[in-house]
């Protein structure tokens, strides 16, 4: 059991649900706000909307190791790996929603029901995740 305790309590996990959950909650309060509907928690596990969570996790972890071991190999493949989520959730996501929106319109004109998009993420989308995942790591390390 201190196995579980130690690693539910280490620094990096922290980081990483710290700057998760907050993303849920903040992405669930702008979208109850723009709906005009009562605050809902699933909401914020949608794709897409502001802030980016992928982009506050994989930002939370690599600032998290960048503050524990400096400028270390695991720091340079947190840092790869965090490039390629936000690469993912900004550019990939965008591209793939565009592409639904074509695939809509030949539905359309051709009478069949259109399939669900869904869109990446803005670029303040994903510079937000970036900045609340940066501030959970540095806050969190700070109080430890």
């Amino acid at each position: 059991m201190d196995v579980l305790h130690d690693f539910l309590l280490s620094y990096y996990f922290l980081a990483f649900i710290i700057a998760w959950i907050l993303s849920v909650f903040i992405k669930s309060i702008i979208s109850s706000v723009r709906n005009k509907r009562p605050f809902r928690v699933k909401d914020g596990f949608n794709n897409g909307g502001m802030p980016s969570s992928h982009s506050a996790v994989v930002a939370s972890i690599t600032t998290a190791l960048l503050l524990k071991t400096g400028f270390s190999e695991i720091f340079f493949v947190s840092l790869v790996f965090s490039l390629l989520v936000i690469s993912d959730a900004f550019i990939v996501r965008k591209n793939v929603g565009l592409q639904g929106d074509t695939i809509n319109g030949l539905l359309k004109r051709s009478g069949e029901n259109p399939i669900s998009v869904v869109y990446g993420h803005s670029f303040m989308q994903v510079i937000a995740g970036i900045v609340l995942g940066v501030a959970c790591s540095a806050i969190l390390y700070v109080l430890i």
